[in-house]
Formats: C-alpha cells, structure tokens, sequence
C-alpha cells in the first residue's frame, strides 16, 4: 500500500493552498472554496485542506511536520532563499545525523500553522 492522500485542518485554506502551489509545485484539483480546496502532487498524491469545525481551534504538536526529500543540498539552499524572499522566514539550513547520514535541512513554518522540512536523503 501507498500512502498517498491526508487532511490538514487550516484557519486560511487559501494561503495554505497558495504556499503549496507556489513553493511544491502542487496545482488545484476541481473548484477551490474559501472552506476546503484539493491538491495533486508528485507522484499521485493529493493534499486536501478545509476549515476547522465552527469553534474548533487548529492547533498541531510542537515537532509535527511534512517533508520533501529533494536529490542535493544545493536544491535545499535553493528553496530555502526561495521561501526567504517570499516572506515565509525559514530556519537557517543545517546538516542533520540521521542513522548515520548526514543530510541538509531546514524548516518553516507553513500559513496552514505546521513545520514543512526540505531536506536531502541520508
């Protein structure tokens, strides 16, 4: 089995969707609403994201995230002063151990109020 579809619950759906579009090369699946919108991805994948329940609060643990392993660390530096210029304040890219690789990352913080992490595959 693949996974290969989630569900993010979001205050701004289309700025979520926007950063996705214009970041990860996502595109909108059908009619975008202000309350829920579909989007495809590499690979098959689809993101979907809506509003929260009325009165419910969003809010995701402290250390969750999503990632994109991408092949080198000059395509991580590359998205990261992307994502700088755009405003979106990413941390500064570093070099992880992780199972005995060494891999560049970085994260930041989506519109949606969860970690997005670009990094190189250990």
């Amino acid at each position: 089995m693949q996974f290969n579809h989630t569900n993010f619950v979001v205050d701004d759906v289309a700025a979520t969707a926007d950063f996705f579009t214009q970041h990860f090369g996502f595109q909108v699946l059908g009619e975008p609403r202000d309350n829920f919108t579909i989007l495809g991805g590499d690979g098959g994948f689809v993101l979907n994201l809506m509003t929260p329940g009325k009165g419910e609060a969003v809010t995701y643990p402290r250390n969750f995230h999503v990632g994109f392993f991408v092949e080198a660390a000059t395509v991580v530096q590359s998205k990261h002063d992307e994502l700088a210029a755009a405003g979106h304040s990413p941390s500064e890219v570093r070099e992880l151990r992780r199972g005995g690789s060494v891999t560049a990352t970085f994260y930041c913080l989506s519109p949606g109020g969860f970690l997005v992490e670009v990094a190189t595959r250990g």
